[in-house]
């Protein structure tokens, strides 16, 4: 495992970034030893659990619920390069909410994407309420030719009243960088994926933190036993409390209530994405 810090300084000087423009990227986040065991993982997983995978297009593949059925992901969520700025951001409270994996394979269809919008909650008027803090970690490189991240500078706070549909693409900031970078972000903060012809594939690691005494961002995500149950001084002392929480916030991460119990997660996640397409299209 990665053992390597960030130095106060580049922790206070990420943080501060961070609060002035709702993300910030760490260089080196995973190292290349981390990388090659969790490609290698991502791989198993993908082979192993297809079920388990929300196939939306041909370009964009997804799981949400992954540590059950394996602990190859564990040391990321608490990465020692990244946590500690969670615990700087989010308090000692800091607790863990979702993980998930992504693939964005090559396409020429650029124009499948969702658009512009705020993470947890869809609802203008509740913007105030996203308060969780995502981590996407990138297990490939990322190039100015690739499928990427895209974000609107200072949507979490100063500029926290534009709208998604207020957003022009002289606004954004494209996330390129090296795998093993961590792209921090505040949920509130408008962004989107950027498609573009001739990418080669990209894989992300998508992590999303709260405070515990909050309610949860999402039912996707379960959290076992042996995280719950672990007892490690060097963690936060909340970092996995939020197993037992039940209430969720009212918001995307919520699973529908009036579809048949023995669906997969996948299942549910490609009901909840054509049900809201089906709100979007103009009768």
């Amino acid at each position: 495992m990665n053992q390597a810090h960030l130095s106060k300084d580049r922790l206070d000087a990420a943080a501060a970034q961070f609060n002035k423009d709702g993300f910030v990227v760490i260089p080196n986040a995973l190292s290349s030893s981390q990388l090659k065991h969790l490609n290698a993982a991502f791989d198993r997983y993908y082979q192993d659990f297809p079920q388990e995978w929300a196939h939306f297009s041909e370009s964009f593949i997804n799981t949400a619920d992954v540590l059950p059925r394996t602990s190859d992901f564990d040391e990321v969520i608490e990465n020692p390069v990244v946590l500690p700025l969670m615990q700087k951001l989010l308090g000692d409270k800091v607790a863990f909410e979702e993980l998930g994996l992504m693939i964005r394979n090559p396409t020429d269809n650029t124009g499948e994407l969702k658009g512009w919008h705020r993470d947890i909650i869809r609802d203008y008027d509740r913007r105030h309420e996203i308060n969780a803090i995502s981590v996407v970690y990138y297990l490939t490189d990322v190039t100015e030719s690739d499928h990427c991240f895209s974000i609107i500078p200072g949507t979490h706070d100063r500029l926290i009243d534009v709208r998604p549909s207020d957003v022009t693409s002289d606004m954004a900031v494209d996330a390129h960088g090296p795998a093993g970078s961590a792209y921090v972000f505040h949920a509130r903060c408008i962004h989107a994926g950027k498609l573009r012809t001739g990418s080669a594939q990209r894989r992300t690691m998508h992590l999303y933190f709260e405070r515990y005494g909050e309610p949860r961002t999402n039912q996707w995500t379960q959290i076992p036993p042996r995280l719950y149950l672990k007892d490690d001084p060097q963690l936060p002392p909340y970092l996995y409390a939020k197993a037992a929480v039940r209430a969720t916030l009212d918001g995307v991460g919520r699973k529908p209530r009036d579809v048949p119990p023995d669906m997969t997660t996948a299942q549910m996640l490609l009901h909840v994405q054509r049900r809201a397409n089906q709100k979007a299209t103009p009768t």
